[in-house]
């Protein structure tokens, strides 16, 4: 690089240091040029940009040009002699007071920001989107680079908005310049490589993901290795070579490509919807995350009979899941030592079997399941012999996907995702999963999963998916580890994963076969029907009984609901009969209003249940009528009925 090189203005030209620098970096002195950056003193710096602040502001400017007319809107000072604190330099980057309001666009931006097949690279500093300029055009790659100014450059001052004291304050909030990003353009978020270690940037990072999703931009999110020496991706390409910076790119991008072919894996030997599919896979993914997860979602795999394919969607799992461990049969001792040790997939089959067994085994591997939803999860043992018996503390927390007949117990299935299977139809074909030919296929997709996964980690910690608002908070807190990871993956798969996991929670395998939630919708049917507001006891159990999709008439050893029954179901809500005057006339009875806060809180009307017709969310509520008979009788007739508490 020619060290004389000046602006054809005359601008003083910049110190060979400094030319010798960017060109380290393989920033070419044309484009340094057209870039107009100089060298300033502290003088020019505050006279000629308007920096103003403590301290010596001479350095290297970097002007924010407008790309469209080459209007200077303002400029960013890199400082010689920043100050330090702790041993670091702070405020070694300063522009003028209150303008962040504009992106840095490097020369030739212009054409390239109409093109919406030209991905966008978003960068912390300006540098950095002058090495990918130079970078790309090596690579005769189309790309355009777009520094932000810092981690939280996109936001700025807005406008002005009334505060709740009636004073003008700026309102903060995403510059106009973060506009172009949107209609499904292809943007990369390429922050400095502390993003894997420093919370802060993580979190203005998932802040930008989230806005720029809502613009409708297709977010990728590469990851620069945590290197000696490199910063930002200037730093990577002078240390690693262009090739490196091509598979950083790259790499953001395997995400997707590695979940469709999971998906296409598990689609060679079952017949599943495709939320069902999309479902799985984020699972899988998920098993080798679980050390960045706070919650597990559990892998509900039911059928309403056998032959649904439930074994055969835990073998195939178990050639893509992380450390799998398949089981059929296992003692609450055996699963929580098991967990603790090894930290395995768990694929346990037959559940429904062990629940139908001895109770007090059943009660215990039950109490394993419910704790283990939570990374803090453990359950708490006595070990040892004689004097040196002492408390232990195992973690119960792991991946773990149960397949049974019929339904999970409630508290279980509050913390799985429900993957209900039918029986194939006589003309569906699927593979036979023979291990000899399909362990060699599923190895290097095992590999790939794994090491996009782990690349994906510091991320994935750190990560504030959108949440679905048709979700409760149980299933937000399952499907935020999944979400993060179809975040993080990038192409459909956010819009895709949102949409499958709502329907797989909300849709008819998903909803409250509760006999009490049954009942609280039928009495709510029954109100609507008559439209009184009060009703006799004995008109509520006649009208009861004739509804013929649900289990009154003969839920108890085969006789009808009774009014102690009916009572004792109630009062899981704090509902209780009483004395009810209607015209005059005193009778034994309920009134509508003592129902309202169990319907609101359990049967609610809004949200993603809005558009379904009352008959329709009935009717799903009374699913599995069989199921509900079995499980209730035995409370019904010996007068106990336990309910989950609501979060």
């Amino acid at each position: 690089m020619d060290p004389d090189v000046i602006f054809e203005d005359g601008i003083p030209p910049l110190t060979p240091a400094d030319l010798a620098t960017f060109s380290h970096l393989g920033i070419t002195a044309d484009l340094l040029n057209q870039a107009r950056i100089e060298r300033v003193t502290d003088r020019a710096a505050r006279e000629e940009y308007g920096i103003v602040g403590y301290g010596d502001m001479s350095g290297v400017v970097f002007p924010y040009m407008d790309p469209m007319t080459g209007h200077r809107w303002s400029a960013r000072v890199r400082r010689d002699n920043p100050q330090m604190e702790g041993g670091k330099p702070r405020n070694k980057y300063i522009s003028a007071y209150g303008d962040r309001r504009h992106l840095y666009f490097p020369p030739g931006s212009a054409e390239l920001m109409h093109d919406p097949a030209v991905p966008i690279v978003l960068v912390e500093a300006e540098k950095s989107a002058l090495a990918l300029v130079t970078w790309a055009a090596r690579m005769g790659r189309k790309l355009l680079p777009v520094a932000m100014g810092g981690c939280w450059g996109w936001r700025g001052r807005i406008g002005k908005v009334e505060s709740s004291k009636g004073e003008r304050v700026d309102e903060v909030g995403p510059i106009s310049d973060l506009g172009f990003a949107s209609s499904g353009r292809t943007t990369y978020v390429l922050l400095d490589a502390n993003v894997a270690t420093n919370p802060k940037v993580q979190q203005a990072r998932a802040a930008l993901v989230r806005q720029l999703r809502k613009q409708g931009a297709d977010v990728q999110l590469p990851a620069l290795p945590v290197l000696e020496g490199v910063n930002g991706p200037d730093d990577y390409i002078a240390l690693c070579g262009d090739e490196a910076m091509a598979q950083v790119l790259a790499g953001a991008e395997a995400g997707a490509a590695i979940l469709d072919e999971i998906v296409h894996f598990i689609g060679r030997f079952m017949r599943m919807s495709e939320s069902q599919l999309f479902g799985v896979a984020l699972w899988c993914a998920h098993t080798y995350a679980i050390d960045a997860a706070i919650w597990t979602p559990y892998l509900a795999v039911t059928s309403a009979v056998k032959r649904c394919a439930k074994s055969r969607l835990l073998d195939v799992l178990s050639f893509l899941v992380r450390n799998p461990w398949s089981t059929s049969s296992a003692s609450a001792a055996s699963l929580f030592r098991e967990i603790d040790q090894a930290r395995p997939t768990l694929l346990f089959d037959e559940l429904d079997a062990l629940f139908k067994g001895d109770k007090e085994t059943a009660q215990m591997v039950r109490a394993v399941l419910n704790a283990g939803a939570h990374y803090k999860g453990k359950v708490s043992r006595c070990v040892g012999k004689g004097a040196d018996i002492m408390n232990k503390n195992f973690s119960a927390f792991c991946a773990k996907a149960l397949g049974g007949i019929g339904d999970l117990p409630d508290t279980v299935a509050d913390r799985s995702l429900p993957i209900r299977l039918k029986r194939k139809l006589p003309g569906d074909r699927v593979e036979r999963l023979r291990e000899r030919v399909v362990e060699p296929q599923a190895a290097p997709l095992r590999k790939r999963l794994a090491s996009w996964v782990s690349s994906q980690l510091p991320a994935l910690k750190e990560a504030y998916p959108e949440l679905p608002e048709q979700l409760n908070d149980r299933q937000q807190d399952g499907a935020e580890c999944l979400l993060a990871i179809a975040d993080a993956a990038g192409g459909e798969w956010p819009t895709r994963a949102r949409r499958a996991l709502v329907e797989l929670y909300t849709g008819e395998a998903a909803e409250d076969q509760s006999h009490a939630i049954v009942l609280l919708a039928d009495i709510r049917t029954i109100f609507s029907e008559t439209g009184s507001d009060k009703i006799p006891t004995t008109e509520l159990l006649a009208k009861l009984i004739e509804i013929e999709s649900s289990p009154w008439a003969e839920c108890n050893r085969g006789k009808p609901l009774t009014p102690t029954s009916l009572a004792r179901l109630l009062k899981l809500f704090a509902i209780s009969p009483g004395a009810v005057r209607d015209s005059g006339v005193v009778f034994k009875g309920y009134g509508r209003d003592s129902f309202t806060d169990a319907w609101d809180r359990y049967l609610p009307e809004n949200g993603a249940d809005a558009c379904i017709p009352a008959s329709e969310r009935l009717q799903r509520l009374k699913g599995g009528v069989h199921a509900v008979e079995t499980r209730f009788s035995t409370g019904l007739q010996g007068g106990s009925v336990t309910a989950a508490k609501s979060k």
